[in-house]
């Protein structure tokens, strides 16, 4: 004799069918689908809506210079491009004062869901920047026709399983209810729990019911796709992170030498001021010229100029603290800045410990060895001035005195 509650190991549909218990499978199997398809909405939901927002973002990476040159056909084919294959009905860039640099747009193959798009499309939006300035915005607006099925099918299952439910608990015994509907909150409260926590890595259950079961593996195998696919947004984004940094770092500094550029070098000089200022330091500003660098290029060729010049940033860093700053204004001009400078009688033993790291002889290949050679000037805050310019127009003035008092065949 079977022991009352307790379900079989695992039974078929048609087997409780023969067993009196169609009214108990048949509401299983309604309140499953009607659990699992609104977990598969907002899921599927959640999950467009943050693609969207990567794609958008990765979009607005890669159509910048674009957009700063306001490029309107090359902005209309990365746009192409990179929304081709994706579920995306409408795609535009929009510059900041509200005027449509390019657009790409592709109709819905379902009429509702072309008619129901502004109601139930997700959207995103990201914003274009250049050196940390808003340029313009991506805007794109995601198929809902996915959603529209799922929500329609939703609704079908909600009302038809509202209806046998209602029929079938009056009937059905205690028994039945203990083996069908048991698993099934265990199911939904797994469901619910994935959906507000977002918790991917957890798996619905086992079931008795086969059919049940079967139910719960196809949501567990789409939770494990879901799982896949977030990992593999959060790595693009990790990408995306990374080369964003690339570009920022190359932004600052020179491409040829490592040094930082003018425009990074002096909102590290205006920091430094104020820094000085508000701590009554001193800080030092170092104006350094490659004596003989025109005769290096003229007689032995750009290549062999560039090296110098890199070999010429090179030392000058080794030669300095690490919080010191080496920059590079163009051509063969270098400017330091020391901070902070806890003796100003000390900068002629600086000077002269650049001068001897810069010229030991450098190896230019097939063009031999040269000894590059510096001149420098100085500038101190806040004896010689208690601004930016003040200070470079000092330190560009002191190095060419030094320059040509050294009257020296390379000091030109």
């Amino acid at each position: 004799m079977k022991t009352l509650g307790a379900p079989p190991a695992t039974l078929g549909l048609r087997g409780l069918l023969r067993r009196g218990q169609l009214r108990v499978a048949l509401v299983a199997l309604l309140v499953v689908g009607l659990v699992l398809t609104l977990g598969a909405a907002v899921l599927l939901r959640l999950s467009q809506q943050h693609s969207l927002e990567l794609l958008s973002r990765s979009i607005a990476y890669s159509v910048e210079a674009a957009v700063v040159f306001r490029d309107a056909d090359n902005a209309r084919t990365l746009l192409a491009d990179l929304v081709e294959g994706e579920r995306i009905v409408s795609a535009r860039i929009e510059l900041t004062d509200g005027r449509v640099l390019a657009s790409h747009a592709r109709s819905t193959a379902s009429p509702l869901g072309q008619q129901l798009l502004e109601l139930w499309s997700v959207r995103a939006d990201a914003p274009v920047t250049s050196q940390g300035e808003p340029v313009g915005h991506v805007l794109l607006q995601g198929d809902a026709s996915m959603l529209l099925a799922t929500m329609g099918w939703l609704l079908v299952s909600v009302l038809l399983g509202m209806l046998v439910t209602g029929w079938a608990v009056v009937r059905v015994s205690r028994h039945q209810l203990t083996l069908v509907e048991a698993p099934l909150r265990k199911m939904l409260e797994h469901t619910r729990g994935i959906r507000h926590s977002r918790a991917f890595d957890r798996r619905v259950p086992g079931a008795a019911v086969r059919e049940i079961d079967e139910l719960a593996g196809d949501f567990n195998a789409l939770l494990a796709q879901v799982q896949a696919q977030e990992a593999d947004l959060r790595a693009r984004h990790a990408e995306l992170q990374l080369a964003h940094e690339d570009l920022a770092r190359r932004s600052r500094h020179d491409a040829l030498t490592g040094a930082a550029n003018r425009a990074y070098f002096e909102q590290r000089l205006t920091e430094a001021i104020s820094r000085a200022s508000r701590e009554h330091e001193q800080l030092a500003l170092l104006f350094i010229d490659a004596d003989g660098f025109k005769q290096i290029n003229d007689r032995l060729g750009h290549d062999a100029g560039d090296q110098v010049l890199s070999a010429i940033a090179h030392r000058l860093r080794a030669g300095l603290r690490e919080h010191d700053v080496v920059g590079r204004l163009g051509g063969d001009e270098f400017v330091v800045l020391v901070q902070p400078l806890h003796d100003a009688a000390a900068l002629p033993a600086l000077i002269a410990h650049l001068e001897t790291t810069v010229c030991h002889p450098l190896d230019l290949g097939p063009a031999g060895w040269v000894e590059p050679r510096i001149s420098v000037g100085t500038a101190v805050f806040p004896r010689d001035g208690a601004g930016v310019a003040t200070l470079m127009r000092h330190a560009d003035e002191s190095m060419y005195r030094r320059k040509r008092a050294r009257r020296g065949p390379d000091a030109s």
